[in-house]
């Protein structure tokens, strides 16, 4: 898997179990490996699972598991040799993998990843990969902090702008950014992390109006829109904007005005952000 030759000078300690290889930067995080294996055996049996999350923990540490089955031919191929989708990009992991380790390096705030690895039965093609990450232990995710009774629902959302904009600042932009994938830990609602990095634009955004469009309408059309009115959702948008030099405001509009109101595929959310194009059907 010489693709990942990148990731395994990261993350250059090497362990085994099986037919199960981890990548992690020293030997004191290895021993995570048999909790993963016993995690991927004990749901093994079920053909159609796709992929789990799950916090997991060892002797010395605790961490965050998430894997994915790879189970049709064209898929294992594709994560064994690094081949792209139709569409660009990897199997998904990987793609999570690339990005989460770029966006801590510029200092997005996002967890840290720990290592990565994969079911894999010597030379034949692989099966399962996983990703290990920070665990944020004490956090929710903002799809139950705005639950929470007293909420005040209008400053997460300025918070959450501020995100935005962070993660903007970095060129980092996460391209399925709804309430389930920002963690916040209560004691410090101001201070959230993104997470779920598998679909994301990491670089210049020749189209940034068109990026903030789909953002923050994507963000209103995914249930926040159960909290708050259209109007002041409006009206806080707008505010926010104003952190944004140069922004089109018609070229924004063109994308939020429709996209808050109705879904758009992943493939065609990045279409938008790279050449500028709306479609929707």
């Amino acid at each position: 898997m010489r693709y990942l030759g990148t990731y395994k000078r990261i993350f250059p300690h090497q362990a085994c179990l099986r037919d199960l290889t981890l990548h992690v930067q020293d030997d004191a995080s290895a021993d995570v490996l048999p909790p993963i294996a016993e995690l991927i055996g004990r749901h093994g049996h079920e053909p159609s699972r796709g992929g789990l999350t799950r916090r997991v923990g060892a002797f010395h540490s605790r961490f965050f598991v998430k894997t994915e089955k790879i189970e049709s031919f064209p898929s294992r191929l594709r994560a064994t040799f690094g081949l792209q989708r139709s569409g660009g990009g990897r199997t998904w992991l990987v793609e999570e993998l690339r990005n989460s380790v770029e966006a801590f390096r510029r200092g997005a705030p996002v967890p840290s990843v720990v290592g990565f690895g994969y079911q894999r039965r010597g030379r034949r093609l692989v099966r399962e990969f996983f990703l290990i990450s920070e665990m944020l232990d004490s956090y929710v995710n903002g799809m139950d902090w705005i639950r929470v009774p007293g909420t005040d629902i209008e400053s997460f959302l300025l918070n959450c702008f501020a995100l935005f904009k962070d993660l903007h600042d970095r060129e980092v932009f996460h391209l399925d950014l709804w309430l389930a994938n920002i963690m916040l830990n209560p004691a410090q609602p101001e201070q959230l992390r993104a997470v779920d990095l598998e679909n994301c634009h990491i670089g210049g955004a020749p189209y940034l109006a068109e990026m903030l469009g789909f953002q923050f309408g994507f963000f209103y059309f995914r249930f926040v829109r159960d909290f708050i009115s259209e109007v002041r959702y409006d009206e806080l948008v707008n505010t926010a904007l104003q952190a944004y030099t140069g922004i089109d405001r018609e070229r924004f509009a063109r994308v939020y005005e429709v996209l808050k109101h109705q879904p758009i595929s992943r493939k065609k959310r990045r279409q938008l952000i790279l050449q500028g194009v709306l479609e929707t059907k």
